[in-house]
């Protein structure tokens, strides 16, 4: 890869963390936004596909809920290895779409192009809220630091493990919409509460598809 690109990419990506806002409006007048769009999306698509590679090595299994699609609970993470790429791709897609059709009729100029790249980039930023915890904990469990099975459990009952998830859970649905409503306003130049209401209506389309394909 150009050494330009990657330049471009860091100089977008860990700045989103700290200064969302300011980020997404100088990524809209990249001439290579779409292409950092996608490069942005493949951090979470490779790590959590990686989470599901681990927890396949540690055999691990759900503990509290029965998987939507037809796939047994010993089976689950094996075929959450080929399910989450494409899934978390069609998620981008849809949200970015509802967002961008709600945008325009609310009175927004952005492209969807512009759509696309900024919310693959809050997208890509707002899942670490859930993935560092995710991606470490299954490390562990492929090389039998901890119980796969034993973590499971603990994280569904009144442990320091569920509190911790369940932090997790509420950094993810408070950054999410917050990214998104940043995103909107950069891209699209609506008012924040405008963009609040397309950017969680878009969140709940991400939330509702990703959670069909990946429970």
């Amino acid at each position: 890869m150009h050494p330009n690109v990657i330049k471009r990419f860091s100089g977008y990506y860990f700045p989103a963390f700290l200064q969302p806002a300011k980020t997404f409006r100088l990524l809209i007048n990249d001439d290579r936004k779409v292409m950092l769009g996608f490069m942005f999306m493949l951090i979470p698509l490779v790590l959590y596909t990686l989470m599901y590679f681990f927890l396949t090595i540690a055999k691990g299994a759900p503990s509290t809920f029965t998987p939507w699609l037809n796939i047994s609970k010993e089976n689950y993470y094996f075929y959450n290895r080929f399910l989450l790429a494409p899934s978390l791709i069609i998620c981008w897609f849809l949200a970015s779409a509802v967002i961008q059709l709600l945008s325009r009729a609310a009175g927004g100029k952005g492209s969807f192009e512009d759509t696309l790249s900024v919310i693959g980039l809050g997208i890509s930023v707002a899942l670490w809220s859930t993935l560092a915890h995710d991606l470490v904990m299954s490390f562990l469990s492929a090389i039998h630091v901890i119980d796969a099975h034993v973590h499971e459990i603990a994280m569904n009952t009144p442990t320091i493990w569920r509190n911790i998830l369940w932090t997790c859970f509420l950094v993810y649905f408070i950054w999410f919409p917050l990214l998104f409503t940043k995103a909107i306003v950069a891209a699209h130049q609506l008012k924040k509460g405008t963009s609040f209401l397309i950017g969680f209506a878009g969140f709940v389309v991400f939330q509702l598809v990703f959670l069909i394909f990946n429970r």
